[in-house]
């Protein structure tokens, strides 16, 4: 079979997609801060080098969606630009961001990834991005409840809390006949904390396995994100290096939820109505 080559045209066309792609991730940045944005800020949150986000504000500015306050250095999203995105001035606005953070890691990692919370005495996945890697598996869908011991972002979440409130919280509706493997999962919360992720292997399906890592606000965990796949491919040789990759994840989502509530005056990053509206 004769090999496929590539026409000469495609590169300016890749060029210009990545340019596109951050474009889009500055744009959705910028726009859960109301108030504006300083560059360093926004090339973090972004995920953008700082040359790079520069010229993004340039053109964008040049076309009238952006405006730099020049006494503040502070950009934000131009009043004629508000009735084309007004609507990311709000949670939702966040949540499109982490949206783009769970896609990169999907792409860092090539499994499927996922951004949780714990409500009560359940972890609750509020969203997922769809692995390129996604083999035999079927996608379930989202919202959805599980339980924490069976899930990594549970060990995840539940290492900053004391044992005993872990145990309290947890025993009532752990399985009686298997009670005494609560404490197993307890003693494993501490590994958890001190690495900075957690990570299950055929807990919730016996072929499929996680590694998750909190989301850190004011020092406790917020949230929690995910990357899952089969035990093939998760395995203990590289769960170190996807646990890393998802501490970072969760380090980005902290910095973005953080300074967006600091400059909204939300009390949460996220609020209830926030999130159910918007998946």
């Amino acid at each position: 079979m004769a090999k496929i080559t590539q026409k000469s045209d495609d590169a300016p066309e890749k060029k210009s997609d990545g340019l596109l792609n951050r474009a889009v991730k500055v744009l959705r940045v910028v726009s859960t801060f109301p108030h504006g944005v300083g560059l360093s800020e926004l090339a973090r949150l972004a995920d953008v080098p700082k040359a790079s986000c520069f010229r993004i504000i340039t053109v964008l500015e040049a076309e009238g969606i952006l405006f730099t306050d020049e006494d503040t250095k502070r950009t934000r999203i131009s009043v004629g630009a508000l009735s084309i995105v007004g609507g990311l001035l709000t949670q939702s606005g966040m949540l499109r961001a982490v949206r783009d953070i769970l896609a990169d890691l999907s792409t860092a990692s090539g499994e499927t990834t996922g951004f949780d919370v714990l409500q009560g005495e359940d972890i609750v996945v509020l969203m997922q991005n769809v692995g390129p890697s996604l083999i035999g598996q079927t996608l379930k869908q989202t919202p959805r409840t599980q339980p924490p011991w069976l899930t990594s972002t549970g060990k995840a979440l539940l290492a900053h809390r004391d044992p005993d409130a872990v145990r309290e919280l947890l025993a009532p509706r752990y399985p009686q006949e298997n009670l005494h493997q609560l404490d197993l999962f307890i003693e494993s919360l501490e590994p958890a904390r001190v690495h900075g992720y957690a990570w299950l292997y055929g807990a919730l399906e016996r072929d499929a396995a996680s590694v998750a890592a909190p989301v850190m606000i004011d020092g406790l965990p917020k949230y929690a994100l995910w990357i899952g796949g089969p035990t093939y491919r998760i395995t203990p040789d590289n769960a170190r290096q996807l646990g890393q990759l998802a501490i970072e994840a969760a380090e980005k989502t902290a910095r973005l939820l953080t300074a967006s509530r600091e400059a909204q005056g939300f009390a949460e990053p996220l609020l209830e109505s926030g999130i159910n509206g918007a998946i």
